[in-house]
C-alpha cells in the first residue's frame, strides 16, 4: 500500500503509521518524493511510478492511505488508475472542499500552486470525484483544527463512508482511534464491503458519522 503525507511535510511524519502497518503484516510504501507541495509534474509522475512499482512487485491492486493533501493525491491516482487501486483511506482530507479557506493551510497551498500542473488548478481539481465503485473511507474529526470537518465528508455512496474520530489534524497519523479504522478497513477482503463499526467498548469514541449534503 502507498502511504502519502500531507502538505509541506515528508515521509518522516508517516513513520509511526507505516510502522503500525508493517507490524500487522502489510508492506507500506513511503512516497519518497520529499516535501509534499502538491501536484507538480515531479510529484504526479513520481506517484505514477510508485503505484506502478507496487502493483508490479505484488501482482495485485494497491490500497492507498493518504493524510490531508496526500488523500487528494491518492484520489487522483484512483481516478487515473482505477484498475490499480483497491481501496482509498483518507485522514483529515477535504475531499469535498469548495473553497481554499475551508482549510487553514489554504494560504500555503495557494503559494505552492504556482508550481502545479495547469490541469490541477483548484477549480478543476476540487470537482474530481472518487470512483463510485472504489471502497473509500474518509476519517475526519470535528476538532481537526486545520481542515474544516464538513469539507472532509463524502456524499452517500454504496462503498463510501465517513468515520468520525476524536483528535487533531496533525495527530491523525498516530491517533489510535484512526489507526484502528485504517487496519479494520484494510482487513476487508478484496471485492467485499461493509461499513466500519467500532468495538462496543470504544463506541463512545466514534461519534455517529455525518454524510455530505
Amino acid at each position: 500500500m502507498l502511504v502519502l503525507p500531507g502538505l509541506a511535510v515528508n515521509d518522516i511524519t508517516t513513520v509511526p503509521l507505516r510502522r503500525v502497518l508493517a507490524h500487522h503484516g502489510y508492506r507500506p510504501y513511503s512516497w519518497g518524493l520529499g516535501v509534499n507541495v502538491g501536484p507538480t509534474r515531479r510529484i504526479v509522475v513520481g506517484l505514477d511510478a510508485l503505484l506502478d512499482r507496487a502493483v508490479n512487485e505484488h501482482g495485485r491492486m494497491v490500497s492507498i492511505v493518504g493524510w490531508s493533501l496526500g488523500g487528494l493525491l491518492g484520489r487522483d491516482l484512483a481516478v487515473r488508475h482505477p484498475d490499480a487501486v483497491r481501496r482509498l483511506i483518507t485522514m483529515g482530507t477535504p475531499l469535498g472542499i469548495t473553497h481554499p479557506r475551508q482549510t487553514r493551510a489554504g494560504f500555503l497551498y495557494d503559494w505552492c500552486a504556482r508550481f502545479h500542473l495547469p490541469e490541477y488548478a483548484f477549480d478543476t481539481w476540487k470537482s474530481q470525484q472518487v470512483p463510485e465503485s472504489l471502497p473509500t473511507t474518509s476519517i475526519y474529526s470535528r476538532s481537526d483544527g486545520i481542515s474544516r470537518w464538513e469539507s472532509c465528508l463524502l456524499p452517500a455512496g454504496s462503498r463510501w463512508e465517513n468515520v468520525e474520530v476524536i483528535g487533531s489534524h496533525n495527530g491523525l497519523g498516530f491517533n489510535t482511534l484512526a489507526l484502528r479504522v485504517v487496519l479494520d478497513r484494510l482487513a476487508l477482503p478484496e471485492g467485499e464491503w461493509s461499513p466500519f463499526h467500532g468495538p462496543d467498548r470504544l463506541r463512545r469514541y466514534y461519534p455517529t458519522p455525518a454524510t455530505a449534503a
